[in-house]
């Protein structure tokens, strides 16, 4: 992939007033740049500023990509709890569930391979029995990777639970002191379905559970290994982790949480566990589109993509008509309001580029 002349700006830190904005009061600037428009980089910046305080984020970065390039990238505020160390371009964060993606190009490329197919049956390539021996609905033998990765196992959690959000009461139900994802299997596989496979669409973290674990059977690995063989290491990305509760087990380049959530990312790997940086997505984004599929010919849809974690998380990624691609990621989530805080960040951003995108990259 063509490398990209890069703006590496290490940081930048806000005053913003009841009018939202003020000024930039920090700036240093680190490895080679090039020359931009102010009106387009101010555009930028604004936008951020407005989303950071939006969502009472004290780090931030953006990555903007066109094609193979990277167009821009940009951190925001400080990384480290005494704000003494700026956020950098690089700097790495939780995306959430914007690890979905990840999950389906690893899928892909194993289907490619030989090694999957979209009608491989869970049930059955899994191996894993239900609780008390006996599956609670024999339609979950007809499950497929298929329907996991379109959502449409045949659970929706509104009606019933999501399982990833309730591990140490599962691991009560089954006596187990030390929950994993076989036991979330095991006491899933013992309760209903809410339709057919295939038949309904509802948002599933527990279906990519199961699709992490399909990677991990066929590659014999575990599931972030086998996103780093599969898709960092080929794309030059040397940055995909499992984030941790705990500070001392996490990356140096990991961004420092205010509010820390109990994410057992142990768990949720294929889910919503990854830790990388937004230039890294960038370029997983100018190699796969975000339903999994390797780019190719011109697609006239855009894709998005919006993961979120209690307190530490706000991450939208997004692939646009016109041909622009950007990743942006904070490092707070406002419980009471962030779904509609998303929908702004996004509006917003999407504003701009709309406004500036056509000169980005010249």
């Amino acid at each position: 992939m063509a490398a990209a002349p890069l703006r590496q700006l290490a940081f930048r830190t806000f005053s913003v007033s009841i009018l939202l904005f003020i000024s930039l009061l920090n700036r240093s600037s680190a490895g080679k740049q090039f020359e931009q428009s102010g009106n387009r980089q101010l555009a930028i910046d604004h936008a951020m500023a407005q989303s950071m305080q939006l969502c009472k984020a004290s780090a931030a970065t953006v990555a903007i990509g066109r094609g193979d390039e990277i167009v821009f990238q940009e951190g925001y505020g400080f990384s480290d709890r005494q704000q003494k160390t700026p956020t950098r371009a690089n700097t790495t964060m939780r995306i959430a569930s914007c690890t979905k993606p990840v999950t389906r190009a690893a899928v892909e490329v194993l289907i490619r391979r030989n090694k999957l197919q979209r009608d491989t049956l869970i049930f059955e390539f899994l191996g894993i029995q239900p609780d008390g021996g006996q599956l609670n609905d024999e339609r979950i033998r007809q499950i497929t990777l298929e329907h996991l990765m379109n959502h449409q196992g045949g659970w929706d959690r509104d009606v019933t639970i999501d399982p990833l959000f309730i591990t140490d009461e599962i691991g009560r139900e089954l006596k187990v002191a030390h929950v994993e994802k076989r036991h979330l299997v095991r006491y899933m596989w013992s309760r209903p379905l809410q339709s057919d496979p295939g038949t309904e669409e509802h948002y599933s973290n527990f279906g990519f559970l199961l699709l992490g674990l399909a990677i991990e059977k066929a590659t014999g690995k575990s599931w972030i290994e086998s996103t780093r063989e599969l898709i960092a290491t080929p794309l030059g990305i040397d940055d995909f982790s499992l984030s941790s509760t705990t500070r001392s087990a996490r990356s140096p380049a990991e961004v420092f949480y205010a509010r820390d959530s109990n994410i057992n990312s142990r768990i949720r790997d294929s889910s919503d566990g990854l830790t990388t940086s937004a230039p890294s997505m960038c370029k997983f984004m100018s190699e796969y589109w975000l339903d999994g599929i390797t780019r190719g010919d011109f697609r006239d849809i855009y894709l998005y993509q919006i993961g979120t974690h209690p307190e530490t998380t706000t991450a939208i990624v997004e692939q646009r008509l016109d041909g622009l691609h950007y990743v942006l990621l904070f490092n707070s989530r406002r419980a009471e309001s962030y779904a509609a805080d998303n929908e702004a960040i996004r509006e917003r951003f999407n504003l701009v580029l709309d406004t500036i995108g056509g000169e980005l990259g010249d």
